[in-house]
């Protein structure tokens, strides 16, 4: 009984600090004879594809030059080993507070990063979900590890943000192979080059609320495929555009200010909960609007307009001149 107490201060004291900081790292979290299982996993499934897979789930012919990044993104069904992980108490127990109950793991994949230049620049990915990133390879700074800014995700578009003021807030996915990081997606975030001549490894799986339309992998066995209602269909609109400030101020509005008890209640599509005492809403108008660069806002706008009247490959090619 006191073990079990333990595991539960454990994964509260995880809860909070996510909520907190958008990603907390939980130490040696895979045991040992799964995780040989899982680098045997890995080392077989690289052997056949050594530049991982295309759009396509294809092995790809060559090496990425530019990126040095070689994607698997199917290895559930390359190994069921990878599977095991899906089972993980601890990160069970994380996703049913955060997402409630009949929560599905929405996408797993895996990926190598060899030596590059690279760098994956500040973004966000969908709101709401919470999802984990376990390291298959000991990594340290300037090895291809992912970045993340601390306490994010309920900030403006990282596009739209003077990202040199908050240089303190980054945190990187370091550390030794077994260890797990979880986070939220609509954090900021991306992906540091790797200097080193070492390859190294991630795998990152994708946890969403019962109200998802992406479903690979279902835990319980209780659920009921309801009717989705008029704030489903909103939030499946706003939910998933990380790049449109617009879109993402209405869903912090929507979310934290109009339907707030609403959205909680019924799990509404890419949204968490909030825990009690409204831990985890800390949506503030003033901290929103204070941290949004207006030079950055008319940058954006100048890009999408040469964009949207030269094509995307003209555009970039003028991006480093606006």
């Amino acid at each position: 009984m006191e073990v079990d107490q333990k595991n539960l201060l454990n994964e509260k004291n995880i809860i909070l600090n996510l909520y907190k900081d958008g990603i907390t790292k939980i130490p040696n979290l895979i045991e040992n004879d799964l995780l040989s299982k899982i680098l045997k996993a890995k080392m077989d499934i690289f052997f056949d594809y050594p530049y991982g897979q295309n759009n396509n789930y294809e092995k790809n012919l060559k090496e990425d030059i530019n990126r040095g990044e070689y994607p698997i993104r199917n290895p559930l069904e390359l190994n069921q080993i990878f599977k095991k992980i899906l089972e993980n108490k601890t990160i069970n127990n994380v996703a049913e507070s955060v997402l409630g109950k009949n929560y599905f793991f929405t996408n797993m994949s895996m990926r190598i990063i060899t030596k590059t230049n690279y760098i994956l620049e500040t973004h966000r990915d969908h709101c709401g979900g919470v999802s984990f990133s376990l390291l298959l390879d000991d990594i340290t700074i300037n090895q291809g590890e992912t970045f993340f800014y601390k306490n994010s995700y309920n900030d403006p578009p990282p596009a739209f943000v003077d990202l040199k003021k908050f240089s303190s807030k980054i945190v990187q996915t370091t550390g030794v192979k077994g260890d797990v990081y979880l986070w939220f997606p609509d954090s900021w975030h991306g992906r540091n080059h790797n200097l080193s001549n070492k390859k190294t490894c991630i795998l990152m799986g994708d946890i969403q609320n019962k109200n998802t339309e992406k479903r690979i992998i279902y835990i319980h066995n209780n659920y009921e495929n309801k009717k989705k209602t008029f704030l489903n269909k909103i939030f499946k609109s706003i939910g998933n555009q990380p790049n449109s400030l617009l879109k993402h101020f209405l869903y912090s509005l929507m979310r934290f200010k109009i339907f707030k008890k609403k959205i909680n209640d019924e799990q509404i599509i890419y949204t968490r909960l909030i825990l009690d005492k409204n831990f985890g809403d800390n949506f503030s108008f003033l901290n929103y609007f204070r941290i949004f660069s207006l030079k950055k806002f008319f940058k954006v706008t100048l890009f999408n307009s040469i964009q949207f009247v030269l094509g995307k490959n003209l555009a970039l090619r003028l991006r480093k001149l606006i």
